[in-house]
């Protein structure tokens, strides 16, 4: 069980003391160690969340940062698609070209960091109401108008900027804290499973597959996140040399 994560923890210890307690408390070790595993709980679910999740909010931060570029994508190519048709008319191409200006004057911008694209979503979210009209002159599909789009482009660019704050309030000390907690964790339900083992060896009372019972949901969650730590682990091996061919003997 060392691949599972903090949040992995909170979720097989809530399913461990709640559908399996039963079973658990059919051995002695799970009577022994069950106020153990609730205090772990305890403590795991006080952790601030961006603690216990960790590389989840990394992957939150990212897909954010995802959907703040697609907007400004598509903002950037609806302008670019009226600026360049030869038919449009010049309050068209003024509004287009102010609002490229205002909100996204080139796709360059959209490979910023994250802290660059929230600074400027909280700049530009101050030019709303001065550009409305010219958002507004531009329907877009399902009822909307690019004024919608600008909308969807600055709330994530903000999104960016409340998760960069919460991870900065996490401490480091907090962070170490969090280690640690696994750790013990995952120590006790090791120790708790090799105790109900050597139980279900000596007690012909207890069911064969009660450590399945107790560690179904656990080993559940640990399966994925070990193979994925093994596909690490390989692909950070660097590949042997080929051996070179023995010289040829005139």
């Amino acid at each position: 069980m060392q691949s599972l994560t903090l949040s992995d923890l909170k979720l097989g210890l809530t399913d461990l003391l709640d559908k399996r307690k039963s079973a658990l408390l059919r051995s002695s070790s799970g009577k022994t160690y069950e106020p153990m595993l609730a205090k772990k709980l305890e403590e795991i679910s006080a952790l601030p969340p961006v603690v216990i999740g960790g590389k989840a909010l990394a992957a939150e931060l990212e897909e954010t940062d995802v959907e703040h570029d697609s907007f400004g994508k598509a903002i950037w190519h609806l302008t670019e698609a009226y600026l360049r048709h030869p038919q449009i008319s010049p309050e068209s191409v003024a509004a287009a070209t102010r609002i490229r200006r205002a909100f996204i004057p080139a796709l360059s911008e959209l490979k910023a960091s994250y802290a660059d694209e929230a600074r400027a979503a909280i700049e530009r979210k101050k030019l709303l109401r001065q550009h409305k009209a010219d958002l507004e002159r531009f329907p877009v599909a399902d009822g909307e108008t690019l004024h919608d789009w600008i909308i969807g482009f600055l709330d994530a660019g903000e999104r960016l900027h409340s998760m960069l704050s919460d991870r900065a309030d996490v401490k480091e000390t907090s962070r170490k804290g969090a280690g640690a907690l696994r750790a013990a964790t995952i120590g006790l339900l090791s120790r708790l499973r090799a105790g109900l083992t050597d139980e279900v060896e000596h007690n012909s009372k207890l069911p064969s597959d009660l450590d399945a019972q107790v560690f179904g949901y656990l080993d559940e969650l640990h399966i994925p996140r070990a193979a994925a730590a093994r596909v690490k682990k390989k692909r950070a091996v660097p590949e042997a040399p080929a051996p070179s061919a023995p010289p040829e003997i005139a």
